[in-house]
């Protein structure tokens, strides 16, 4: 199929929204559905075996991204990410999908996204469980997708660049750290991630490493705590975008706290002036440690979802410490489990199909209704098919952090 003859999200949108047809949801439905999803370029040959896939929102279609991309992510730009995976002694694969909003993303992106993960879901016979991720507060699952770190920049994939013209490039400060990420079986391991900041002293701290890119020349800042490992991540990074430049960068400057040199100072000139000294923690990570705190005080609450007349109805069946052995009550419904740190909107094994492919437009209606932030990761998760990470919502007056 033609690049032209694609759907848009509007098409996919009003394929989406005929939800009165006879037998809706039954084997004719899903199998029709699924028919539709085979059709579509975008989603060929994928989940086939164990492994990664991505695809990138590009004004309404979707493209799938080469492997050398993986783990580069713009925040005006939306994604769908597939891990296919096989359990323990067992051939048959499982699924996780999520779908990654930058933080600058469009509206339109962010919607065709979710559309478009529901087509993939029909594909591959709603086995997914799915993830919605929102950049900077991405789940462990998301991140251990990507050995070798994440790259988060601003702008949209077309900003991109492998060449250089001075008198039009705008200088960006990389923050390379260091992070704890935990693998699926539960041990502890530490990451490399690279986010682009707003060039600002409140963007520094003394722990970590900032590479002020200006084109031609590259300003690589190694505060006094920085770890081996981040200054090895740093060189890595250098090298690689001298690779990309093609020779076009003329001079790498390494400064350090304590220098007083032709360097230094340029360097310092982009942010005012050289502070008197840098805080152990940047002024946006102060404000990731209050929202931690409001996480850490935050009631659990379970609610029951009906969409009956077209448009979402909730009741609040528990709050405080959840009771798990409501689920075989709700079999028949979804139920949507606020835990802080995630929103779980479960489907139970016969509820209708209408509200399985509705879950994570729900849960994001009640984030906005309820006022929460809208980065707190959301998740779909079928009775009977429950991630182990899922039972951790339960028996608990607070969750552990570790639950995402």
């Amino acid at each position: 199929m033609a690049a032209e003859e694609m759907e848009s999200a509007e098409d996919v949108a009003e394929r989406l929204a005929d939800t009165n047809m006879e037998n809706y949801g039954g084997k004719e439905h899903r199998d029709k559905q699924r028919g539709l999803a085979e059709k579509q370029p975008e989603w060929f040959g994928c989940g086939q075996e164990p492994g990664v896939e991505v695809w990138r929102i590009n004004k309404f279609r979707v493209e799938k991204e080469d492997p050398a991309e993986f783990g580069t992510f713009y925040s005006g730009d939306s994604y769908i990410v597939l891990n296919s995976y096989n359990e323990e002694n067992k051939d048959n694969l499982l699924y996780n999908v999520h779908f990654w909003l930058g933080e600058n993303t469009t509206q339109d992106e962010a919607g065709t996204a979710a559309i478009k993960t529901v087509e993939l879901d029909d594909l591959l016979g709603d086995l997914p469980v799915q993830y919605r991720e929102v950049q900077g507060h991405e789940t462990k699952g998301f991140n251990g997708l990507f050995p070798n770190g994440m790259d988060l920049l601003d702008g949209g994939h077309d900003t991109g660049f492998n060449h250089v013209e001075k008198e039009e490039y705008q200088p960006r400060l990389m923050h390379i750290k260091q992070v704890k990420t935990t693998t699926k079986k539960g041990r502890k391991k530490k990451k490399i991630q690279t986010r682009e900041r707003p060039i600002s002293t409140d963007s520094l701290n003394n722990n970590d490493v900032f590479i002020l890119d200006c084109g031609e020349e590259l300003y690589d800042f190694r505060p006094a705590n920085a770890s081996v490992w981040e200054k090895r991540a740093a060189n890595d990074w250098v090298n690689k975008l001298k690779t990309d430049r093609l020779g076009r960068v003329k001079e790498h400057f390494v400064v350090d706290w304590a220098d007083d040199n032709s360097s230094s100072v340029k360097f310092w000139e982009f942010f005012g002036g050289k502070p008197e000294e840098l805080p152990e923690t940047a002024a946006f990570e102060a404000k990731k440690q209050a929202e931690e705190e409001a996480l850490n005080n935050h009631v659990n609450v379970m609610f029951h979802v009906t969409d009956e007349d077209g448009a979402m109805s909730i009741e609040q069946i528990q709050e405080g410490v959840l009771d798990i052995s409501i689920l075989e009550q709700e079999d028949d419904d979804a139920l949507i489990i606020d835990v802080g740190r995630v929103v779980f909107v479960w489907i139970g094994s016969t509820a209708n199909r209408e509200e399985t492919r509705t879950a994570m437009t729900h849960a994001q209606q009640y984030l906005m209704d309820n006022n929460r932030p809208f980065w707190t990761p959301c998740e779909r998760v079928f009775s009977g098919r429950e991630p182990e990470h899922f039972r951790k919502a339960f028996g608990c007056e607070h969750v552990p952090s570790d639950i995402v």
